[in-house]
């Protein structure tokens, strides 16, 4: 007798080898496809075509139907609500463009002629100082009522479904990607390097932030939860983007912190996702208790997907790797895109692995590779 999807991604994540390679779309802001790229899934399953909302506005990910994931056989539910992801605030006509101001206090806009996403144009605060880092006004916590929703529908899904449940809870992004876009990359990476007693300050607040956002979540929802979805940005397509000894003392530390607080409040696996070449930070991430690395970027430099397993499988789970989509996914034939699933699987697979694509599926990805790719992971199941 089969596993149902929450056995499936239960064995997964033990090490155990599943009836067949769980499968995940859009559990996670890091594992959709955007609005760009559903639609023409949608008409070409010959499914509806409405305007779905929009869950994450600045990568413009929808809410995914549950006709569309049942027919990709997607084993995974999110846990979450726009208000979770910082989208009260309404959009602001700019003319040329559709402009935003996200809970940080951020402003961002995006074309709307040909616009994919809602890129950073303004960060809210000017200049990284001892005084500007003091009177800094930290984001609005989700309320009391917002989160009776999000409990409710986790309840819901745990009650009357058979999925895997993921959940992500921190207002903003992951410690050291919060400090670019709380000042600028170019002024925060500077001030780890020149002043660090300053970086550290900001580096501070927002650990103490994320680490009082993500309680206020799993309070409600911790116990329902089967993965818990962290994310933060180190690593280039070539490796480091800092320096692994600034990591270290800097950013590993506080990463331990909210982590430990994270595993207080949830007996979920912890996700990590984490861009580019990674193949040097995993043993740091196995160090500070990540139990998933995710999106495991496979054009990236070093991410060898047979030695990422030999090396590390043991020790981590897999959570995407599933399919290439900076160059096959949206530019290869429906037998190369199979042809790829298949490599990917027998290199990740079968145990310590769940099946998703590299990162969001992009706009202009044609549907039927898209569809290729998924049913190639069944076939793959006899």
């Amino acid at each position: 007798m089969g596993m149902n999807s929450r056995e499936r991604v239960q064995a997964a994540l033990s090490h155990r080898e599943p009836d067949r390679v769980p499968v995940d779309l859009g559990s996670t802001c890091v594992t959709s496809i955007t609005s760009g790229a559903c639609g023409p899934l949608r008409a070409y399953l010959g499914l509806p075509v409405d305007e779905a909302p929009i869950w994450d506005l600045p990568q413009q990910l929808p809410y995914l139907g549950e006709d569309l994931l049942v027919r990709l056989g997607v084993d995974t539910r999110p846990v979450t609500l726009p208000r979770a992801n910082a989208l009260p605030e309404p959009l602001i006509d700019e003319g040329a463009y559709w402009g935003w101001i996200n809970r940080w206090g951020a402003r961002l806009r995006m074309p709307k002629e040909g616009g994919f996403y809602f890129d950073w144009v303004e960060f809210p605060m000017r200049d990284l100082t001892e005084e500007a880092v003091r009177t800094f006004r930290w984001p609005e916590l989700d309320s009391p009522e917002v989160l009776a929703l999000v409990r409710e529908e986790a309840v819901r899904l745990h009650e009357t479904t058979d999925y895997a449940l993921v959940g992500a809870g921190i207002v903003g992004m992951g410690i050291f990607e919060q400090g670019c876009f709380t000042v600028g990359s170019e002024e925060f990476m500077m001030a780890m390097a020149a002043d660090r007693p300053l970086a550290e300050r900001l580096l501070d607040g927002i650990t103490e932030f994320s680490i009082e956002s993500a309680n206020r979540y799993l309070d409600q929802v911790g116990e329902l939860l089967d993965v818990y979805q962290y994310g933060d940005d180190v690593s280039t397509q070539l490796g480091w983007m800092i320096s692994p000894e600034a990591y270290v003392s800097l950013i590993k530390p506080r990463q331990k912190r909210l982590f430990d607080a994270i595993r207080a409040k949830t007996s979920a696996k912890l996700f990590y996702h984490g861009c580019g070449a990674v193949f040097d930070l995993i043993p740091h991430l196995i160090d500070i208790g990540v139990d998933v690395v995710n999106p495991v970027q496979v054009s990236a430099r070093g991410m060898d997907t047979a030695r990422l397993k030999a090396t590390y499988g043991r020790d981590v789970v897999f959570w995407g790797g599933g399919v290439d989509t900076q160059q096959v996914l949206p530019f290869g034939t429906r037998d190369q895109v199979r042809a790829e699933v298949w490599h990917r699987v027998r290199d990740l697979g079968p145990d310590g692995f769940v099946w998703a694509a590299v990162h969001n599926v992009q706009s202009g990805v044609p549907p039927e590779n898209v569809v290729a790719a998924f049913d190639a992971v069944r076939e793959l199941a006899g």
